[in-house]
């Protein structure tokens, strides 16, 4: 028997959706692996590059968060997606000042001032919210789903709350488990009947 047409699109279009999400989720991967921990003249351009991808990279899985709780209804997903737009919009500021900013101050002539900024108690302060958000994205978020997709994606939900640690290796198996949600939930969930249990 033949696929109905909008059927056909559905899974198509959720199967590319998956492919660049989990992508992403790799290619981040990679970012949290090389992540430098030190602002040295040699590591500048690498903390630059590194900055940069995940400038592009927060939105995109913020997109890729409200994309698993498509048709999903209830306070938790409510939570979650919120959370999602709020993380990404505070990650991405928050990224421009402590990760491009100082990257550019250190790697010019005005070290001191990168230096200070970096170290300033305001942005260690405002540090902390992207990671908190990040778990009121995530748990809601598997939460939300145990009833709508794979368990396989709800627990790998929960295991990207890893990414709060934000870079080595903690941070790299966060983004690994964020990709396997992505998959899973895009490519294995049932959109079109998302109240039926998995």
């Amino acid at each position: 028997m033949t696929a109905h047409p909008t059927t056909w699109a559905i899974e198509r279009t959720s199967t590319t959706a998956a492919v660049v999400l989990a992508a992403v989720c790799i290619a981040w991967v990679a970012v949290a692996l090389i992540h430098p921990t030190s602002l040295t003249d040699d590591e500048t351009p690498m903390w630059m590059v590194v900055h940069i991808a995940q400038l592009v990279f927060a939105p995109i899985i913020a997109l890729g968060i409200i994309a698993l709780l498509k048709g999903v209804e209830g306070p938790a997903a409510t939570v979650a997606r919120g959370a999602a737009v709020v993380w990404a919009a505070w990650f991405s500021a928050y990224d421009s000042v402590a990760g491009i900013a100082t990257g550019i101050l250190i790697g010019g002539d005005a070290r001191a001032a990168g230096e200070y900024l970096y170290a300033h108690e305001l942005i260690i302060g405002l540090g902390w919210v992207a990671p908190t958000m990040w778990m009121l994205v995530v748990i809601p978020a598997g939460l939300a789903l145990l009833a709508y997709r794979p368990k396989v994606t709800c627990y790998a939900l929960f295991v990207s709350a890893l990414i709060s640690t934000h870079a080595g290796p903690p941070g790299a198996v966060g983004f690994a488990a964020l990709a396997v949600a992505m998959w899973t939930g895009l490519t294995m969930g049932d959109h079109s009947e998302p109240g039926r249990p998995r």
